[in-house]
């Protein structure tokens, strides 16, 4: 049975690329949905994730998705893999629908997601493709399908229920210390965890936080509830924990990025009625 999404959401296709905008690719993209489905609306999420680096696509694809009315159709192409013998997957997450290489990138919305059903994208479904630029010639072609009702999931994909996940997203937890990493590093230079803040606000003030040797002794709210140039630690609008100086970049004051270990100690102690601890 096809999935069924509502016609005016169904016409709103949202990408997200490694492809950057200096070159005509998110273009070429573009052009192939209207031609699919004219009356498309296409919004740019973001197209500068690092060239092929699927843990960063991941991340800010699940920042993002379920922020969109059920029926949107999500395009990621972060795919190193292209014109080899990787899979595309389709997958139906609590009313969206999201097309992308199985090598990992939706591993966060599955992660986060309550509902989902996931199929491969049949090989026949599309012909004349170039084996190197399958996010105009596939993705795009499907997408664009899709908006225009001419074809459900189920008419184009078989079900599975095996796709690849990233295998290190989550952090482990050793008595009273919690193992973490830095996931992302936004533009203001926070460094974000795979650390659930509400790990943090449980222990809160009494944790102790370590990044590059660097303890992280304030534990806030707020960015604002630390004096300007402080270093902090607070559970971000992600829901994990985040590590910044107010009005400065925690990334470049630690020299820390993606990948870093960041560690917690857990003390105990009375949960923090707010501000910093």
């Amino acid at each position: 049975m096809s999935v069924t999404v509502d016609i005016t959401a169904g016409k709103l296709i949202v990408l997200l690329s490694d492809f950057g905008m200096r070159d005509g690719y998110v273009a070429a993209m573009k052009g192939r949905i209207l031609t699919e489905c004219p009356d498309a609306i296409i919004i740019d999420a973001v197209h500068e994730v690092p060239p092929h680096n699927i843990h960063q696509g991941a991340w800010v694809l699940g920042q993002y998705w379920n922020w969109f009315p059920t029926g949107t159709i999500h395009v990621a192409v972060v795919d190193p893999g292209v014109g080899s013998s990787r899979d595309i997957v389709v997958c139906v997450a609590d009313g969206r629908i999201l097309l992308a290489p199985d090598n990992g990138v939706l591993s966060w919305v599955l992660r986060n997601a309550v509902h989902v059903r996931t199929l491969i994208l049949r090989r026949d479904v599309v012909s004349d493709v170039s084996p190197t630029f399958h996010g105009r010639d596939v993705f795009a072609v499907v997408a664009g399908r899709f908006a225009s009702g001419r074809v459900g999931v189920d008419d184009v994909a078989e079900e599975t229920q095996s796709i690849q996940r990233l295998s290190d997203m989550e952090p482990s937890r050793q008595g009273d210390r919690i193992h973490g990493k830095v996931v992302h590093v936004d533009r203001f230079g926070n460094l974000i965890t795979n650390i659930p803040g509400s790990w943090i606000r449980e222990h809160a003030p009494s944790v102790r936080i370590l990044c590059r040797a660097t303890a992280v002794e304030r534990v806030c709210r707020t960015y604002a509830d630390a004096a300007r140039g402080a270093l902090l630690a607070l559970p971000g609008s992600s829901g994990m924990l985040e590590i910044a100086v107010r009005e400065g970049s925690a990334a470049a004051e630690l020299d820390a990025g993606c990948g870093e270990e960041v560690i917690v100690q857990l003390a105990g102690g009375e949960k923090d009625p707010g501000g910093c601890g």
